[in-house]
């Protein structure tokens, strides 16, 4: 498990972006960032963010997108809703080829 902080912001030009791939084992992503998702595969991809944090005491549901084949999703992490109590959330692609997901985590 790794944690992929924002990249890149609204002022910098030109900000260089790590590609990252697609993970069943739930990488976290930070709260606040836009997260970019491209699907190179064949069939659907469900992106799951497992949400373990609370919202005024009250659990806060996981909250899923998904990508058909050869489509992409975007996602904006609102910290409020989707962050743990860290500030980040864990992020799951389902199927048995999770890396035909691969993802742009960004500060916009």
């Amino acid at each position: 498990m790794a944690d992929y902080s924002a990249q890149g912001s609204k002022t910098p030009v030109g900000s260089a972006l790590t590609r990252r791939t697609g993970t069943a084992s739930a990488d976290r992503v930070a709260a606040g960032s836009t997260v970019v998702f491209n699907n190179t595969g064949a069939g659907t991809h469900n992106m799951t963010f497992t949400n373990t944090g609370t919202y005024t005491g009250l659990t806060v549901g996981n909250r899923s997108v998904a990508a058909a084949a050869g489509a992409g999703a975007v996602v904006y992490v609102d910290p409020a809703w989707d962050g743990d109590g860290d500030g980040f959330v864990a992020l799951a692609i389902d199927g048995a080829t999770p890396s035909e997901v691969t993802y742009f985590v960004i500060g916009i």
